[in-house]
């Protein structure tokens, strides 16, 4: 089969392209990283899925972007970094008053489970954020475990 040069080409640089923002979006997932550590210094860190995928927080509504971030669980809140655009969502565990296991939020789904933190915001109202994470078990039994201290 004879390949006309401009296909090569193209596919050659389609994987180039890859590699360039694969290679970017690590970098900036350590970034994010290092960014979260400095953010919840002085706290202990129970748990961290530096690729949590955000599905969104209920009181922003169904048109919010979703996106990969930092979702570290520390002895005081949980909290999250988006990777693009930054954005930060903090939950004090005193506020949260239940875990949930959805496999779809704000309609939006990947067909698997998913992780629901239900919490009350300083305003006093009710609210709920949602992620995708790799150990949805390790998840809800460190959530469980630190809102029991």
């Amino acid at each position: 089969m004879n390949w006309p040069w401009g296909v090569l080409i193209a596919i050659a640089g389609a994987v180039v392209l890859v590699g360039v923002l694969r290679a970017v979006l690590r970098n900036l997932g350590r970034r994010r990283i290092a960014e979260a550590d400095e953010l919840l210094a002085g706290e202990e860190t129970v748990l961290r899925e530096p690729s949590a995928n955000l599905f969104g927080v209920r009181s922003q509504g169904m048109g919010q972007v979703r996106g990969n971030g930092v979702l570290t669980l520390t002895n005081r809140r949980l909290h999250f970094l988006m990777w693009l655009p930054r954005r930060e969502l903090s939950i004090e565990l005193l506020s949260i008053r239940a875990i949930e296991t959805p496999t779809s939020f704000l309609g939006k789904s990947r067909f698997t489970p998913l992780l629901q933190v239900n919490f009350t915001t300083e305003r006093g109202e009710q609210n709920a954020a949602a992620w995708q994470v790799a150990d949805l078990e390790a998840w809800t039994e460190a959530l469980r475990g630190c809102m029991q201290r």
